[in-house]
């Protein structure tokens, strides 16, 4: 069973990356992309930051996400 946890974190990861390999995007656009909840999305993508592979920024009250270079 945690095998097949660990290839759903892998995918989902995969899936964020590409979408903003070409974009910033805030948290509310990327949920709608990958038609998820916003809330659990954004703990995602701060966990992915702490781990270097996003930078977040501050756009008016919006936080938005890129790809790390």
């Amino acid at each position: 069973m945690d095998d097949d946890f660990d290839d759903s974190q892998e995918v989902l990861e995969d899936k964020i990356l590409d979408e903003l390999s070409d974009e910033l995007m805030s948290v509310s656009e990327l949920a709608d992309r990958l038609d998820t909840r916003r809330d659990f999305l954004a703990g995602y993508l701060e966990c992915m930051k702490d781990q270097d592979k996003l930078e977040k920024m501050e756009v008016g009250k919006a936080h938005v996400y890129q790809v790390k270079d």
